[in-house]
Order: structure tokens, then sequence, then C-alpha cells
């Protein structure tokens, strides 16, 4: 439990309404071991939820207003409970996320009382560490309380999931898939999870006994998920899927996502395809079997293949999704030249933001060094490297 965080967030309460909060959540972030852009394509996903985390603090108060302070912009939004409708706000703004989460919940809490909220967290925005899905999991988990509704179960877990990505794909505009808020809402300390977006099949693998290092390392530059680039990725690939159905004659329900098409079926059909297209398709179909053989060599405690995986899938991202960047490549190119690293990729979606790489644990002092080293060497760029540790949300 961040109790640090907590205890920072409850004095700026304090200061800025006046009084002690009564109600607490958070959730933490996230970084992707395997799974690029899979997770839309109803396909496999391998990801660690990590001890960077979103604190939400408050109260409820009478009558309807909610009012939220965001800490980390130095700025406050109210809203009427009882309203009709919810204004959606400026494309990319925070309180378009906050107010996301109040129209996802509204069908299921009776927000027949306002609140008085703070949010407060040590999360990097734009950095490919699911600064957003922490927010909102933060902020959804800290409405359930206020009206006595913890989550207990899986099952909970998942519709909440389900519920936030209807959100952001409905309210904030982005047509982000279940990767990150599963992850957030499913992650614990000592445990990845695997997650078939399809069948929603999930599973908490253990890091094993003796857990690589699993250090993030930021590009200093950054990104904003709204800004269309995502949402062009996954018109690209629904470009390939609709080709797929024409030449099968087959419907949206019968041809669901890329899953439906096989890396031979895509190879023989290559020259036909759209040349952008195709080349999201391979990567997302190759990076599929990539989770499936992560998930094998996690299992066994094989973390030199899951490393080799990793570097693997980052090299896809450079040359097939083209979602990575001369930041991106140059810190990976960093960390797999630095001692101990078993491998290195983006995390998130990519063109900006952080690396997520797996490191020998005696050498993790060694790597942190030469890394930053070379990365400043190679950008003019300084790096902030650090080891995450597996975690989970206060409702884990």
């Amino acid at each position: 439990m961040p109790q640090d965080l907590i205890k920072k967030a409850v004095t700026q309460f304090q200061e800025v309404f006046g009084g002690d909060p009564d109600t607490k959540a958070f959730a933490p972030g996230r970084v992707e071991i395997l799974g690029n852009h899979t997770d839309y394509n109803q396909g496999l996903v391998m990801a660690v939820a990590i001890d960077r985390f979103t604190i939400v603090v408050g109260r409820p108060i009478t009558g309807t207003i909610a009012t939220i302070h965001a800490s980390q912009f130095g700025q406050t939004d109210s809203l009427d409970l009882a309203a009709p409708a919810i204004e959606t706000g400026p494309a990319g703004d925070w309180r378009r996320y906050t107010r996301g989460v109040i129209w996802a919940l509204r069908s299921q809490l009776p927000f027949n009382q306002g609140f008085e909220a703070l949010i407060l967290g040590n999360l990097p925005l734009g950095a490919g560490l699911s600064s957003s899905a922490s927010l909102q999991v933060a902020l959804a988990l800290f409405l359930q309380a206020l009206h006595h509704q913890n989550i207990t179960n899986d099952t909970a877990r998942m519709a909440l999931a389900k519920r936030l990505r209807k959100a952001e794909n409905g309210f904030v505009g982005v047509a982000s898939g279940l990767l990150d808020f599963a992850t957030v809402l499913f992650g614990r300390p000592g445990e990845a999870l695997f997650l078939d977006c399809r069948t929603l099949e999930s599973r908490r693998v253990s890091l094993s006994q003796t857990p690589p290092a699993i250090v993030v390392m930021d590009t200093a530059t950054s990104r904003q998920l709204a800004d269309g680039m995502y949402n062009i990725r996954r018109s690209e690939c629904e470009r390939i899927l609709e080709h797929f159905r024409k030449l099968k004659s087959k419907g949206v329900s019968e041809l669901l996502s890329l899953r439906d098409i096989s890396i031979e079926e895509l190879s023989a059909n290559w020259k036909y395809l759209d040349p952008v297209g195709r080349q999201r398709a391979r990567h997302v179909l190759l990076e599929n079997q990539r989770v499936a053989d992560g998930l094998a060599a996690l299992e066994a405690g094989d973390l030199m293949t899951l490393g080799i995986l990793m570097s693997r899938s980052h090299k896809s991202s450079m040359t097939d999704f083209q979602n990575s960047s001369d930041a991106l490549d140059a810190l990976v190119e960093s960390a797999l030249t630095a001692p101990g690293c078993l491998g290195a990729k983006l995390s998130g979606a990519g063109w900006a933001g952080c690396v997520v790489a797996l490191v020998e644990p005696e050498q993790v002092d060694q790597f942190k060094r030469a890394c930053a080293a070379t990365y400043q060497e190679k950008t003019g760029l300084k790096t902030e490297v650090y080891v995450a540790f597996s975690a989970g949300c206060s409702d884990a």
C-alpha cells in the first residue's frame, strides 16, 4: 500500500477542502511485457501492475455537486450529478477522463449525494505506463467505496474493466482495449497477468521465485493517446480485416478480428492487401504468438527466452506497427547493450514514453548506470531509470 502517497493526498485534501477525507482508493500503473496493440484486436496480452500509483481521497457531501481537485495540474472541476447529461470537456483533458468514469458508473451507482475528492499520483503522464487507466480505476474504486460497493471477486473486476473501457472508447474518444484496465484491476504483488481479450480468460502468473528486475526507463518524451495515432492504427487493422471478410464472404459476426486470420493467409494475400495495413496485421498476428510463447517461458522459469521475445516485439513495433520513435529505439538499444539485460521494448501505445527491460537482479546497478549514460550520449536526453515492483490496487 502506498502509505506515504496516501498521507500526502490526505494533507493536500485538508488544504484544499478543509477537514478530513473518509474514503480512500488507489490504483497502480502498468508495464506491458508482451502484447503491443493486440488487445483491441481480441488478442493475447501479458502485463504487470507496478508500484507507481494514483490516489483518490474524499468524502460525501450534501447536495448533488461533485468537486474533484487534480493536484498534479492544480485544477478543480465541478459538475452536478443530477444533471441529465455530462459534458465531456476538452479532448485530452484530465476532466474528460474523470467525467467519463462518472458517466460509466451512472447506471450502477445511485449518485444521490455529492462528494469532494482529491487526486494525486506519481505516475509520469503520457509515458506508456497507463496513467489514464490508473486514474480511472482509482476514481471508480473511490466512487464504489463511497457507495459501499467494494469489489470482491474477479468477475466484478472484469465487469468494471469493461465499463471503463466503454467510457474511454465512447466518452473520452480513445479506441483502447482491455489491457490497461484489466492489468490495473487484476494486478497483484509477485505476479504478471495473462489475458485473452476474446474469451476474457485471465491468469495470474508467478514472476518466479527469483524474478528478474523490471526496470522502467523514461525517454523524457511524451505523447497523448487522444492525438489520433492510436485510433489510426486501429483503423489500419480494420482495413485488413474488412479485406478478408470480403474475400471469404463472411460477416462481422463470423470474422471478428485479426485473430481469425492466420499468418499463412496473410502471407498468401500479401500482394493484394493495403501496404500499410498488412504490416500492422503482421505485427498483431506475430505478437499474439509471442505472448503465447512468453507465457510458456515465464511458467517454465525461462527468463532468457522471455527477454528475447520482448526484444523481438520491439523490433516489430519499429518496422511493422511503426509506433516506436527515435528516442524509444535509442533507449532500447542502450538497454540491450547494458550489463544484465535480458530484453527490452517500448511499453504502451508507443510514439514516446517509457521502455521496460528485464534485468538480472544482481546487475541492476551496473545496468542503470550504463543505460543512462549510453542514452544520454546517443540523444542528449537524461532518462529516469528505476526498478518497478509488481503491485495491486486498493481492492486487490
